[in-house]
């Protein structure tokens, strides 16, 4: 969809200054789609601490999930509570990590899209 989204003028003016279509990607695709990538990556990364505790609440006999899963049969409260705040805390860590990295990748974005609102 990032692609997709490319105005369609900056990929013919790449082209009237003859760009090799490796420098197309590169200088123009790429960072023209970028924000639609992060984003996606951004939720994926969600979705993948999501199904991982929910594939060890199925087919597993380690992980967290499957903790949270004993812990709750045997009545371990403080256990499945401590689960909880493990994959809560896993996902604040992770999702500040990416905001990091998204921090880095879009730097130039951020400060357009602020310039702009001004």
């Amino acid at each position: 969809d990032g692609v997709r989204a490319v105005d369609p003028v900056q990929i013919d003016t790449a082209r009237s200054f003859r760009l090799p279509t490796s420098a197309l990607i590169a200088r123009t695709i790429l960072p023209a789609a970028m924000p639609k990538i992060v984003a996606g990556a951004k939720i994926s990364l969600s979705l993948a601490i999501i199904l991982m505790v929910v594939s060890e609440f199925v087919a597993s006999t380690n992980g967290i999930g499957y903790e949270i899963l004993n812990a709750q049969m045997t009545l371990l409260l403080t256990d499945l509570w401590c689960g909880i705040l493990l994959v809560a805390l896993l996902g604040f860590v992770l999702n500040a990590l990416f905001g990091l990295v998204e921090t880095r990748l879009l730097y130039w974005h951020r400060g357009a899209h602020h310039r702009s609102d001004q």
